[in-house]
């Protein structure tokens, strides 16, 4: 570990000096082709700058390349064993599409990605997350096109300690774009229905969707409902928690993607660090904050 850290350093450093090497060649590029061919063959002397220019860029996009690859095997390891047990990280891996859509609880447009998984153990709960990209591109008649973005940040899948048999959605109001399967033309035995709890406060900040009052009041206990208001004001983002299918969803919506390196610092990796540090506590404030890892739930028969 402490070798690929320090590789990552010098390559780091290796990238930083070449970019100032390629601004160097530049300049002094233009000012020798101003000297030696005067305004007559300037372009030609233009072209060859730029010809140079480009071959180191290529070597600068393939050093960054590696230094990604590197950085996500060393750091992202180095942070998520202060946290979790058992856990594995794959950075080209992420939910596939299909199975996200299965469960019915967000809208799906034309663009999608997921990568960064990451399956770990946390006080004796499983869990699997990802980054995931989900948006919609569409084109006028005069050829303009938008993209509206329904959801950019992590997605949790937990295994709780208990099954249910509960398909509930609890959605935080601000976030967007959802599947409540509310409309006439859900199907019957699927639709959704809007349900008040008792606490006056939960229901203005969240709006749960169900299909069972029942089942859902097996889960929605005063001690849950307190602790997802706990965690609104812990985590800065919006988020959504579905059960649904004997598992549990969480989708944080912050907004980027995450476990990404910035630009070589010259080996201060502090700031990434507490960056990396800050999603891995993402995943062990809803864990926590949710109390999947005490016995509170209740199978429903």
């Amino acid at each position: 570990m402490e070798h690929e850290f320090q590789e990552l350093l010098d390559l780091g450093n290796r990238i930083k000096k070449r970019d100032r090497i390629s601004v160097c060649v530049a300049v002094v590029g233009v000012i020798v082709t101003i000297l030696l061919f005067g305004t007559l063959y300037f372009p030609v002397g233009i072209v060859i700058c730029i010809g140079a220019l480009i071959a180191m860029f290529i070597t600068s996009a393939s050093l960054g390349k590696k230094y990604r690859e590197l950085y996500k095997r060393t750091m992202i390891d180095r942070v998520a064993q202060e946290y979790f047990t058992n856990y594995e990280y794959l950075p080209d891996t992420g939910f596939k599409e299909e199975y996200l859509s299965s469960y019915g609880i967000m809208s799906f447009g034309s663009d999608y990605s997921s990568e960064d998984m990451l399956k770990g153990v946390y006080n004796g709960v499983p869990f699997t997350r990802a980054d995931v990209y989900i948006a919609d591109t569409t084109t006028d008649s005069e050829g303009n096109s938008s993209t509206t973005v329904y959801f950019k940040g992590q997605w949790l899948e937990i295994v709780p300690n208990k099954s249910f048999n509960t398909d509930l959605q609890i959605i935080q109001k601000g976030f967007g774009f959802t599947n409540r399967k509310k409309s006439i033309f859900t199907r019957k035995s699927e639709r959704r229905h809007e349900l008040e709890t008792e606490d006056v406060d939960f229901n203005k900040r969240f709006q749960c969707l169900c299909q069972n009052d029942a089942e859902a009041f097996y889960l929605l206990t005063p001690a849950l409902m307190q602790s997802i208001m706990n965690l609104s004001e812990i985590l800065p983002y919006k988020m959504m928690i579905a059960y649904v299918n004997n598992s549990l969803h969480v989708l944080v919506d912050t907004h980027r993607d995450s476990m990404e390196p910035s630009s070589p610092k010259n080996g201060n990796f502090d700031r990434q660090i507490a960056d990396l540090r800050q999603d891995m506590e993402i995943i062990v404030s809803v864990i926590t904050g949710l109390l999947v890892d005490r016995n509170i739930y209740q199978a429903v028969e």
